[in-house]
């Protein structure tokens, strides 16, 4: 899900964008930064500031790494590997940026380099072109205004804050005033509102009063499947995305006593070790949903016993494959049928995976193959679903009611990896949802299709919430 906010300079899209990716989980693209970050890109090639030329630009294009992150309402932009933040922030780099945006040729590509950035995950992408060029099928789009002398005062007000004060009120107006000429009279990509935005004039309002429109906007489209709510992790991370004004519908054999009667909870009692009904469930939760389904999360799982492979039955391999694996797969194919009769639009996708995939520890046997099965299924289908974003994602140790029984039932004698799992520290399942919802725009990154294990993935986010 695609959330484009346009305006000019001060017109507070910026403060107000980066709320709300924090508020959502969203990734956070700040357009404007990119071309910065291109311009100084050049500067540091070349050791011009002056007369870029097209070839230089597409040249530097080619051949540095330009990343984005967003955590905990940060915003931070990165260099081959450099975090160039701070240094984009100068008016000097900002004189760097117009001479990129002057061609088109430039701005087509990075047009197609934005988009790259959020790779079909759900983003708020804020900027000058996000709703009208780089987006065009945003799925909200606000354009965001206020009078001239209002932004005029705002950057004034900023740049006094910075301790930057050999600028003028008057000044900063006459370039404001002058800038909208140009943008909105330039022959290519000229500056204006996309034809379906809605606008929202800022002048003399509070940001709260701002954040409140446009939440009135967004709120009706802010959906989350999630599968195993009964308890850990699934009633985590429904409570979670209810705190944060989604609406939540769940697939779980049960629904926990405290998710009762909360009207923001759509809900259908299914046991997914019943493949002949996960379909027809699956489909009427979410007939329900309104068109919109920014997240996906396939949680439900079962472990099996462990021990030795020679000792599991068939039987017992195929009831653990046929939740951590089947089940999955008849809902990535309800999904399909729901985009194919345009009744859905799905961002990302994440199936809850584990370690266990990759480790095979002994004893761990068909949960280990579910979770490298499903997996493989994640690659797979990810080639069916060209408009959303794929992952397998493996969150790291929770203490549900599986592993609490692993480390408290199983022979740790027997099966070593049982004894790491009591030393090691573990999160708490509350804990784990905020983690994830931190991670997710991270997930981005990566290719859809991958599998990605926290621990390597987010280290510093893991061991914030492991710590707390």
């Amino acid at each position: 899900m695609i959330i484009a906010i346009d305006g000019p300079a001060g017109s507070g899209k910026s403060t107000i964008a980066q709320q709300l990716a924090q508020k959502l989980g969203f990734l956070y693209l700040d357009t404007g930064a990119t071309y910065r970050a291109v311009g100084l890109a050049v500067h540091l090639k070349t050791g011009k500031t002056d007369n870029f030329q097209p070839e230089e630009i597409l040249k530097t294009l080619q051949e540095v790494q330009i990343s984005v992150e967003y955590t905990e309402g940060v915003f931070k932009v990165f260099l081959n590997g450099e975090d160039i933040t701070d240094k984009l922030r100068s008016e000097e780099v900002g004189k760097y940026a117009s001479l990129v945006a002057q061609y088109p040729e430039i701005k087509e590509k990075l047009f197609e380099f934005q988009r790259k950035l959020v790779n079909n995950g759900n983003a708020v992408v804020e900027g000058r072109d996000a709703g009208l060029y780089v987006f065009p099928d945003a799925d909200i789009k606000i354009f965001m205004t206020a009078s001239p002398a209002e932004r005029a005062k705002r950057r004034y007000l900023q740049l006094k804050e910075r301790g930057i004060t050999d600028i003028s009120f008057e000044e900063i107006l006459r370039a404001i005033v002058e800038r909208d000429q140009r943008d909105q009279n330039r022959k290519h990509y000229p500056f204006k509102p996309a034809p379906d935005a809605t606008i929202i004039d800022t002048t003399g309002k509070s940001l709260e009063e701002v954040f409140n429109k446009v939440w009135k906007i967004v709120e009706p489209y802010l959906n989350v499947f999630i599968t195993g709510i009964g308890s850990g992790l699934g009633k985590a991370l429904a409570k979670e995305f209810l705190s944060r004004g989604y609406k939540v519908f769940a697939l779980s054999r049960h629904l926990p006593e405290d998710l009762k009667d909360n009207p923001n909870l759509v809900f259908e009692k299914a046991d997914l070790g019943r493949l002949e009904e996960v379909y027809s469930k699956t489909y009427r939760l979410l007939e329900k949903v309104n068109r919109q389904l920014p997240w996906v999360i396939l949680n439900a799982g079962i472990l099996g016993e462990l021990k030795l492979m020679r000792d599991v039955s068939l039987r017992e391999i195929q009831k653990v494959m046929d939740i951590n694996v089947w089940a999955n797969k008849i809902i990535f194919d309800t999904l399909e049928d729901l985009i194919n009769q345009n009744k859905l639009k799905v961002g990302q996708i994440i199936a809850i995976s584990s370690g266990a995939a990759v480790n095979c520890n002994k004893g761990w046997n068909a949960y280990s193959m579910s979770k490298a099965t499903l997996n493989c299924m994640v690659k797979l289908y990810h080639w069916e679903f060209p408009k959303s974003h794929l992952v397998s994602l493996a969150p790291g140790l929770i203490l549900t009611p599986m592993l609490q029984h692993i480390i408290e039932e199983v022979d740790a004698e027997k099966f070593p990896s049982v004894k790491r799992l009591q030393q090691s520290p573990k999160l708490t399942p509350e804990n784990a949802a905020k983690m994830l919802i931190e991670v997710f725009p991270k997930l981005l990154k990566f290719p859809s299709g991958s599998f990605v294990d926290v621990r390597q993935a987010a280290p510093e986010v893991y061991s914030k919430y492991l710590s707390s």
